[in-house]
């Protein structure tokens, strides 16, 4: 990366129409990268409101990488229904042209931080297409353990199978 900074923070409600943009691009062009269904449809003050509404929660969250004014990396915690094990669902992505710049660490690792120390979650969980091996080694290297005996077919968002496991974080 060039002598240029990359913010890492929390999302804010006047990200909301960068966040959407932001969200679509990255689906574009990562087939490890999925959406929620009606992503497409939402308005930049449906987001706005998201947002403010998960920044009240103590279950989930957003963080955004911004360099300059513009976004270019996005990690997340969404509360699973498991209320039991107070699971958080964790998705990271990185725009493409920032690939191996350590984004994709430093999102995780506030991610972490975040679910240590604000959270009211005890576990960190996720699924990693195997074919994604720098992921696998990211999610490792900061101690995500494999929870599933063995990979599993998933569908990629072309609609291929492939392989995954599930990983799990204590925090």
């Amino acid at each position: 990366m060039t002598a240029e900074v990359v913010d890492v923070r929390p999302a804010e409600a006047s990200d909301a129409a960068q966040l959407l943009t932001l969200l679509m691009q990255l689906a574009a062009e990562s087939n490890t990268f999925t959406i929620d269904d009606g992503l497409g449809e939402l308005s930049e003050a449906d987001e706005r409101s998201q947002i403010e509404q998960i920044t009240r929660t103590t279950t989930n969250t957003i963080f955004v990488a911004a360099l300059g004014n513009e976004l270019i990396g996005v990690g997340t915690v969404q509360a699973t229904d498991d209320l039991i094990k107070q699971q958080g669902e964790v998705g990271v992505a990185v725009l493409k042209k920032y690939w191996g710049q350590g984004l994709g660490t430093a999102l995780v690792e506030e991610v972490i931080h975040w679910a240590q120390d604000f959270s009211t979650l005890s576990q960190l969980v996720l699924t990693v297409q195997l074919r994604n091996q720098r992921a696998t080694k990211l999610y490792q290297h900061l101690g995500f353990k494999q929870v599933t005996p063995a990979s599993y077919n998933v569908i990629d968002p072309t609609g291929k199978k492939v392989a995954a496991i599930d990983m799990v974080l204590d925090v």
